[in-house]
């Protein structure tokens, strides 16, 4: 580099101004000088706001400091996304991540795991929910551990968007229909030539953030494009879901869902839990409940020794006594043991 005493239009340089902390520092700032300060700041720059939470944890819980560490170098170069402490009690110690939107989710994960070698669990994504309670207070919440009970709320609003999505006039039907599914509204229709047509949706943020990108172009086999702003917030009926294994609540997997689709995200996420829990001495059961209103439920059935292999004829009540022996020690094994979670159960409730 060559030092020069000013920079023009059209030419690209740095400066060094002494700042000790970078957060403190964001894109959109004015640079001034002591002699001749400027009177406002430059036009045009909003501070970035994260859309999107969700959780990183460390697969082994020995790499805590080293996903610190990572989190705090990824920062330095890119402001936009924010992470706190947060501790699970499924999961352990991790942090509680903001980001742009999904595609900056996957960005910032993979850079994780690529620059830095780590393995990480990540937790379904949300969006920032406004909740009026009782008693008058306006509570922001991006987790659904925070999320209050039914009898405290008197309203929830959540994020919508403005969505204009470009697709080709063969996808129309496909794609309009994908829209309903995820509670939008339609604003727009209009065609653009003989074979482009331009959709304009209201849609809730939190249902573009599970897995509407990828859907949009299965439906449209890539060629449909998505582009949105957020548009404010709007009352919505929603419910906290949790998820119960053998009666303790994940919750790493709770999440806020519309009511209307509470049942099908609980009963396809207990399914494919069941399919994902590895079989234990003792029987799992797999619960999606409602507050106290278990609303679908599934069970791993236990690994079972015959124990009644050696008895050769005889009376039957020998049989029934190691029957009876086995099934008072595996209700005792149940109260005791604890599950292990596997990570692609985690993956699993990410996609459902």
């Amino acid at each position: 580099p060559v030092e020069v005493a000013e920079l023009k239009a059209g030419e690209v340089g740095f400066l060094m101004a002494g700042i000790k902390e970078v957060a403190e520092t964001r894109i959109g700032d004015t640079i001034t000088t002591d002699e001749r300060p400027a009177a406002a700041p430059l036009p045009g720059f909003k501070p970035l706001k994260p859309m999107v939470f969700s959780g990183l944890y460390p697969a082994d819980s020995g790499q805590y400091q080293a996903l610190r560490d990572a989190l705090e170098k990824l920062r330095l170069n890119d402001s936009s996304f924010t992470y706190e402490p947060e501790t699970s009690l499924a999961l352990g110690f991790g942090f509680r991540c903001g980001f742009l939107g999904l595609l900056h989710l996957d960005i910032v994960r993979e850079r994780l795991e690529r620059e830095f070698a780590l393995t990480l669990i990540t937790t379904a994504a949300t969006v920032v929910y406004r909740i009026t309670t009782v008693r008058g207070e306006i509570l922001m919440i991006d987790n659904p551990v925070k999320f209050p009970s039914e009898g405290d709320i008197e309203q929830i609003e959540e994020p919508v968007i403005q969505a204009a999505i470009h697709l080709p006039q063969q996808f129309l039907g496909g794609i309009m229909a994908l829209c309903e599914e995820k509670r939008g509204a339609q604003k727009e229709i209009r065609y653009l030539g003989p074979k482009r047509v331009l959709l304009a949706y209201e849609l809730p943020l939190n249902e573009i953030v599970v897995d509407f990108y990828d859907r949009l172009k299965s439906v449209s086999r890539g060629y449909a494009s998505i582009d949105y702003e957020l548009a404010g917030y709007r009352p919505a009926d929603l419910v906290k879901l949790d998820v119960r294994i053998n009666g303790d609540i994940v919750d790493a997997m709770s999440m806020i869902v519309h009511r209307g689709k509470a049942y099908y995200r609980g009963r396809d996420l207990v399914q494919k839990m069941r399919e994902l829990i590895p079989r234990q001495l003792f029987e799992v059961v797999i619960q999606a409940a409602i507050g106290s209103r278990v609303i679908s439920r599934e069970s791993v059935k236990p690994l079972r020794k015959n124990v009644t292999a050696k008895c050769y004829g005889g009376d039957i009540t020998r049989k029934r006594k190691l029957l009876e022996r086995q099934k008072e020690g595996k209700k005792r094994m149940k109260q005791v043991g604890k599950v292990e979670i596997p990570q692609e159960a985690f993956l699993a409730a990410l996609k459902v």
